[in-house]
């Protein structure tokens, strides 16, 4: 039962400054120093500016989060660290998001600020680039790449400083969104172990991490190396343990909602153990009526033929949704995994002017998890012989004797029939085994000082990931076809069904014998790499020029840097293995059942840029000008050229913060950025992916000829679409609008508050059309007497000639394939507003109180069509085309598949003598799913309103630590116990794979935590 939102609220603390009770250390860069971290290190934002130390805060909308911040969280990784962060959007790399060989899959975790995208937040550590995870996947058709923010150990981390607002002036490519800037601990001087486990509650899911870290001063105090590492291992989940993901039929879980009985929520599927087939030969040949029939218990209704004991086949293409199958079944939730970190900091003082920084750290992860049993594709169907030994249809005799498998009361001929296998999942082979093994490591060499009155930075980095995603129990599809058409009983059978009492959608009770199953069970391998190397030279100066205002500072710099990536497939999906039936003749890239074939992709980038950057102070408090305390102001440009794509991009920045009295500051910012395509989209020579669409063209003649109802009961069928780059992509531009007022009253001490509204226009963005819009726009244009090109068919036959005649659409022939390269063809809109609140409460002698509250409200997310896209809208509104041709994707997209208007995470510190307690709590507003539509729409202003609404989300932590200060050998020593999750909750329902939203929410429930550290 769930607990009153707003009551959970309230018991953050009652006060209405702190409504959402959140998290994220607003400091917000309004002007107002934040707490020294645990270190007693000042904390110095410098991620909007290259200027050293220049005073530019209160121009900036930057969130801090210190070690206290971090702790409070609660959270055990990168990925949920980065999470608590609420102006992050979506995390499209996750562990429930990568089950097929063509996902990011491991323990990885990605980036996307504002929404805009996975690739368009650029995370620094210590100020430079992070590499790219070595795995991609596609967004909305299009391969995207991210750091991988796992590597990054919350226990590492001093201080994240995140830049709310779109920094290419500053740093280049890939911070359209903005920038997060993590610094680790350094300049230790002694050190810790620590140890820590967590428990969820209600199952046997647990973790445990040991971390440590030494420092300290040689040199005569010149120099300082700092060592940390840890480690931390999770033992998995299976699906089966949590209520919304042990089943994907969920129609239980919807019982009393709007939403009852709505089949958009059984998602079993259709493809099992029982197969369904396709029989080379009339439909009048046996009892069964059809020559396509599927396979089921004999209990079940509409039995028309028997197979054996307990087991019938029904005609019809599509199994009945009571004997589909659930592949959660034996699947994992959450995988088992093991990381690994290992960090050195060196610094040391040259002279007194230089000194020498290195930076050097090691990151592994490896990770294990269980996925559904592999099933053909629906586009590559398998043929078995008539002389297969299980053919059922097979000949009346076989050497001389009669045919024990063949079934009788059927006119099939008596030399036999094939059969095309068109639906079928090898649950007895067993659920793939994936494993995925990772390495990072990352160098950066550097000096720093200053030449008299300019500061100087310039370093090298250089780091490479490397990954290895094996998959075990899958299906070679050349060696299995061949183990099915043997004529011996140590054949394959697909025709013996599943379990044919109990649950047919869970598990295989007939299973083959291993002996006629391990011929074709194969290992699959994806290995991928990525390296980034990176040498730049900084200059700056605070105070260049002395002007009424103050110091005018300046800063400027040049960068090189050299990406590259590879993606290594399996022989088997590279090309070098391919399939080709040997019944049909069939030809196929791929020879691995259920995944479509790839290339091998490889890729090379060199960028030159160049950026300049000025702080002006136009107005101080000393020239005491009326209304105007202060007035600073910011402007910065960028020139950045892309060897790979000989492309160049110049952008410009304006900041400018105006304090009209004390306490009282307005700031904003006007900036364009860029992202260039990524390796993978210039350089991807030809993907082909096989989906199930609505061809419109053939459903069109087949409502005319009153075959169809509708083009909404158009029937879908696998189609291959072939996706490719290319070098003449042109960067993503954007401009980036920020309006911010920040309020520190002088009558609440300690107090700030902020809110910023920020507006991005993205421009030439990479995607694909889309295979199903081409179809419609193929239809479209034959309406009009011609075609889209794109579309390529076979020739009509001559069934299709007579489909088409008096429909007046010229005959077109079945669809080959679909030509959907990446193109620069899309635009996007989106707005927001920034709040931040941080207080720290005057000392009453009742302890030291810390406010935090950052909260992200998405006011739109509005997607443009492309000219093709608008040409089918416009003919859809014109009533060319029928209402059941959409173009998704479109138009307002806030609240749609995990854009919530509202995000906020707040805390609340309270600390006096050794005890310290801590509240952290984390809210993410409702979405709808569209996949899920009322069966009879209702009327509403609310373009929403027929989706199914997935539930906002509120959870909170609670964390209470003892600390031991004395003379003892127990001195330093600190005992940690908190409770996240506090009250349980589960992440709302969805119609996804695992239930819910991944990219929003977690399944780990309530967690107990005990952690214990002792200092020296």
């Amino acid at each position: 039962m769930r607990t009153n939102t707003m009551t959970r609220l309230a018991l953050l603390g009652g006060a209405s400054l702190i409504a959402f009770a959140g998290q994220a250390h607003a400091q917000d860069a309004a002007g107002t120093a934040d707490p020294q971290s645990a270190t007693d290190e000042p904390q110095i934002v410098v991620t909007g500016t290259q200027i050293q130390g220049a005073q530019i805060n209160d121009v900036l909308p930057v969130t801090v989060l210190d070690e206290q911040a971090i702790e409070t969280t609660g959270a055990a990784s990168g990925d949920e660290l980065f999470r608590s962060i609420p102006q992050a959007g979506n995390v499209a790399f996750n562990e429930q998001n990568n089950s097929t060989q063509n996902s990011a899959r491991g323990d990885v975790g990605s980036i996307n600020l504002r929404d805009l995208g996975t690739g368009n937040t650029l995370l620094l550590i210590n100020g430079r680039r992070m590499t790219l995870h070595p795995g991609f996947q596609t967004e909305l058709l299009v391969p995207v790449v991210s750091s991988d923010t796992n590597e990054i150990a919350p226990g590492s981390v001093k201080r994240i400083e995140v830049l709310r607002d779109g920094a290419s002036a500053i740093y280049g490519a890939d911070a359209v969104a903005g920038v997060i800037n993590t610094h680790l601990k350094g300049n230790m001087k002694g050190g810790f172990v620590e140890g820590e486990v967590r428990l969820s509650d209600g199952t046997g899911l647990y973790n445990y991490a040991l971390s440590g870290g030494f420092g300290f001063d040689f040199g005569g105090g010149r120099g300082n190396l700092t060592l940390y590492g840890g480690y931390f291992h999770e033992n998995g989940l299976l699906a089966r343990d949590r209520i919304y993901a042990a089943d994907e039929n969920r129609i239980p879980l919807v019982a009393g909602t709007d939403f009852a009985d709505d089949a958009s929520f059984n998602n079993r599927n259709t493809f099992g153990p029982f197969g369904q087939f396709d029989i080379q030969a009339p439909s009048n040949r046996t009892p069964i009526g059809d020559d396509d029939f599927y396979l089921q218990p004999s209990t079940f209704p509409g039995c028309r033929m028997t197979f054996g004991p307990g087991l019938c086949a029904r005609d019809g293409t599509t199994p009945t949704t009571a004997v589909r199958y659930n592949t959660n079944f034996g699947s994992h939730l959450i995988s088992e995994k093991d990381r690994y970190n290992a960090l050195a900091l060196l610094s040391y003082e040259l002279s007194d002017n230089v000194e020498a920084y290195f930076e050097g750290s090691y990151y592994r992860s490896e990770n294990r998890r269980f996925i559904e049993a592999s099933a053909i594709l629906s586009a590559v169907p398998v043929g078995i012989s008539r002389n297969a030994y299980y053919n059922p249809f097979g000949p009346t005799l076989r050497n001389g004797q009669p045919n024990p498998q063949r079934l009788p009361g059927t006119t099939i001929p008596s030399t036999g029939a094939d059969i095309i296998m068109e639906r079928y999942r090898f649950v007895d082979v067993g659920n793939r085994d994936v494993t995925v093994d990772k390495d990072t490591y990352r160098l950066v060499g550097g000096l720093r000082g200053n030449f008299g009155a300019w500061d100087f930075d310039t370093g090298f980095v250089y780091s490479e990931a490397d990954s290895i995603d094996l998959a075990r129990n899958r299906v070679s599809l050349t060696a299995m076809q061949n183990q099915i058409n043997l004529t011996t009983p140590d054949a394959y059978n697909p025709f013996n069904g599943g379990c044919v009492t109990g649950d047919p959608g869970q598990g295989d009770c007939t299973p083959n014998p291993a002996s006629s199953i391990d011929p074709f069970r194969i290992d699959v391998f994806r290995k991928g790499g990525t390296s980034l190397a990176l040498a730049d030279f900084k200059l700056s100066r605070d105070d260049l020029i002395s002007l009424p205002g103050g110091n005018l500072g300046v800063a400027a710099g040049v960068e090189w840097r050299r990406e590259t990536f590879y993606d290594d497939r399996d022989p088997r999906l590279d090309g070098t293995i391919t399939f080709t039936d040997s019944v049909t003749g069939e030809f196929n890239g791929s020879d691995v059942a259920g995944t479509s074939p790839s290339p091998d992709t490889s890729g090379v980038r060199e960028v030159y840029s160049a950026f300049a950057e000025v702080f002006v102070p136009i107005v101080s408090p000393e020239m005491d000008i009326p209304l105007v305390e202060q007035l600073n102001l910011q402007l910065a440009g960028r020139v950045e050229h892309f060897k790979d794509i000989d492309a160049t991009a110049a952008v410009p920045r304006v900041a400018a913060s105006w304090t009209l009295f004390p306490g009282l500051t307005f700031r904003g910012a006007w900036s364009q950025g860029f992202r260039a395509p990524n390796l993978v989209q210039v350089n991807d020579a030809g993907t082909t992916r096989s989906n199930t669409r609505d061809d419109f063209v053939v459903c069109t003649a087949q409502v005319a000829k009153g075959q169809l109802s509708s083009l909404g009961a158009c029937p879908g069928a696998g189609v291959i679409s072939f996706r490719s780059g290319a070098d003449t992509l042109n960067p993503e531009d954007s401009t980036s609008i920020n309006l911010g007022v920040v309020l520190e009253p002088t009558f609440i001490p300690g107090l700030t508050i902020t809110a910023d509204y920020w507006r991005v226009r993205q421009t030439g963005l990479v995607g694909t059309f889309g295979d199903d819009n081409a179809i419609a726009l193929d239809l479209l244009r034959r309406l009009n007497g011609s075609t889209n090109p794109n579309v390529i068919r076979l020739a009509p036959t001559a069934d299709d000639v007579a489909l088409f005649t008096g429909t007046g659409l010229q005959p077109a022939g079945k669809i080959d394939f679909v030509l959907d390269p990446y193109l620069n063809l899309d635009s996007r809109t989106s707005k927001g507003v920034d709040f931040g609140l941080y207080y720290r409460v005057p000392d009453f002698g009742l302890g030291d109180f810390r406010l935090r509250l950052n909260a992200a409200r998405l006011i739109s997310f509005v997607q443009d069509a492309g000219p093709d896209g608008q040409e089918i809208l416009d003919a859809v509104a014109a009533g060319t085309l029928p209402l059941d041709v959409t173009v998704g994707g479109l138009g307002e997209l806030l609240e749609v598949e995990g854009r919530p208007k509202w995000r906020a995470s707040g805390s609340i510190n309270w600390e006096k003598g050794p005890v310290e307690v801590g509240v952290f709590g984390q809210y993410v507003g409702k979405v709808y799913d569209t996949s899920v539509v009322r069966d009879v729409l209702i009327v509403s202003d609310d373009p929403n309103a027929n989706f199914y609404p997935v539930d906002d989300l509120f959870t909170m932590n609670l964390s209470v630590a003892y600390s031991i200060k004395n003379d003892t050998p127990l001195d330093g020593t600190r005992l940690r116990f908190a409770v996240n999750n506090v009250f349980g909750e589960d992440p709302p329902l969805a119609d996804e794979s695992f239930g819910f939203f991944s990219e929003l929410h977690s399944p780990r429930g309530r967690q107990f935590v005990v952690e214990l550290r002792k200092k020296f």
